[in-house]
């Protein structure tokens, strides 16, 4: 399985930061996964929350602050303070710049299901082949209409459902019918039958999120292409053990 680092090393660093995606490949990561959203001025900027205070300590929306005013914050402020310093939250393309000289795959979530960010899927997919990068690139949101468009704009590049709430029957079919690509679940919402579906339509399925071993256990058990977690290095020691998976 691949080991994918959430948001980078999310679980020891400050999470969607040039510092966790550093530390990420440091510990043998696979591929990382992040999260985009637009700034008022159009620039791609990589955050998860729409809303600022929890990650910088700022009140306010990350769509009403320009990136000049984006990169002034502290991304890692509002969670651990002074420890890890300064680090600015990253946009897009300075992140591109930093992985086209890595072999890692970026799983790009684009986070446009509580505002609609205009544009954006054609703004990233424009950075991508700007780098180069369309094979080393999969594509997922919790908005499926978006992947719908992303799959118009350049069709070769995968994109993966996510979902964090319980779907009936059919997902590979669903997924596959609309001609996308892999299944995104929540750990807790993946069963048997929903991966025997899956395979039946030819649908990979990366898992979030998957901290312990239960869940690396259950991932493997069904046969899951790639595990997303917050410990990318534990994560890959598990893995890698003779006595995994415990008998």
């Amino acid at each position: 399985m691949k080991v994918v680092a959430h948001r980078g090393y999310s679980g020891l660093y400050p999470e969607n930061t040039m510092l966790a995606f550093n530390k990420a490949v440091e510990a043998g990561s696979d591929e990382i996964e992040l999260d985009v959203q637009l700034a008022k001025d159009g620039t791609v900027v990589i955050i998860h929350d729409e809303i600022l205070e929890r990650l910088t300590g700022v009140k306010g929306a990350v769509k009403d602050f320009t990136i000049g005013e984006l990169r002034k914050l502290n991304a890692s402020a509002g969670v651990y303070g002074e420890k890890f310093g300064f680090n600015p939250i990253p946009s897009l393309e300075e992140y591109f710049s930093w992985v086209k000289d890595t072999e890692i795959v970026t799983n790009i979530e684009l986070k446009n299901s509580c505002y609609y960010y205009e544009g954006m899927e054609e703004k990233v997919i424009s950075l991508i082949q700007k780098y180069g990068i369309e094979k080393r690139i999969i594509l997922s949101s919790f908005n499926h209409l978006s992947l719908a468009k992303c799959k118009k704009i350049c069709p070769s590049i995968p994109c993966g459902v996510l979902t964090g709430s319980y779907l009936e029957g059919g997902i590979g079919y669903y997924i596959k019918s609309n001609g996308l690509d892999f299944f995104h679940p929540e750990i807790n919402l993946l069963s048997e039958e929903i991966a025997d579906d899956c395979k039946k339509h030819e649908v990979e399925i990366n898992v979030w999120t998957v901290n312990d071993m239960g869940g690396l256990i259950k991932s493997k058990a069904l046969n899951c292409r790639g595990v997303i977690t917050n410990y990318p290095d534990v994560c890959k020691a598990w893995l890698s053990s003779p006595s995994f998976p415990p008998r």
